[in-house]
């Protein structure tokens, strides 16, 4: 048995961060702008840049309680212009408030690059790895199947439901001897 060549995968390329820095200068200008305008001061604002979604981590000032910036999910989202914001409040492990904002020019994240990346490829540990996509620093995101035997992948249409089961089949052709793994699947509906 050969496992399957990194070829038959179409390769984007590498890209870097595609958000220019007035992109990002005037969101966080807008950001603090729409706090101040409900009286909601800032201590300070940093970026992190991801493939498709930029994080603008808000440290409030004190005595500005979460809910209050939580509440104000579609005047931000408004102010920015975007499609739909995130409100991660309180940022796990972190004294900040994450507002989750969409690139205007979102990178692919291609099937290729997470297999053949060195943590995919070099991974012992998992008894059934998979490789669904990359985190908002770029590194893969992987996790083990064998320690969620329920899995329910839901959302509306065109939110990504085919895409992230296509990433579990790929991730196991691309991982296991037929002798380790087979599959049975069940599709009542045809699709």
């Amino acid at each position: 048995y050969k496992f399957p060549p990194l070829d038959l995968l179409r390769d984007y390329g590498e890209s870097s961060a595609n958000v220019d820095k007035d992109e990002l200068e005037a969101n966080k200008k807008r950001i603090v702008d729409t706090l101040a305008n409900y009286n909601i001061a800032i201590d300070k604002i940093k970026a992190t840049i991801g493939p498709t979604v930029t994080l603008y981590e808000i440290v409030p000032a004190a005595g500005v309680r979460i809910s209050k910036i939580k509440g104000l999910q579609d005047d931000i989202a408004l102010c920015l212009s975007a499609i739909g914001i995130r409100i991660i409040a309180p940022m796990p492990g972190k004294g900040t408030i994450g507002i989750e904002v969409p690139n205007e020019k979102p990178q692919v994240v291609s099937m290729h690059s997470v297999i053949a990346s060195k943590r995919f490829q070099e991974e012992q540990k998992m008894k059934l790895p998979i490789s669904i996509g990359r985190t908002i620093t770029s590194e893969v995101f992987m996790f083990d199947l064998a320690k969620t035997p329920h899995l329910l992948v839901a959302g509306a249409t065109g939110q990504g439901k085919s895409v992230a089961i296509n990433a579990i089949i790929t991730s196991l052709l691309y991982k296991k001897h037929p002798a380790e793994l087979k599959f049975v699947m069940v599709d009542p509906k045809m699709v």
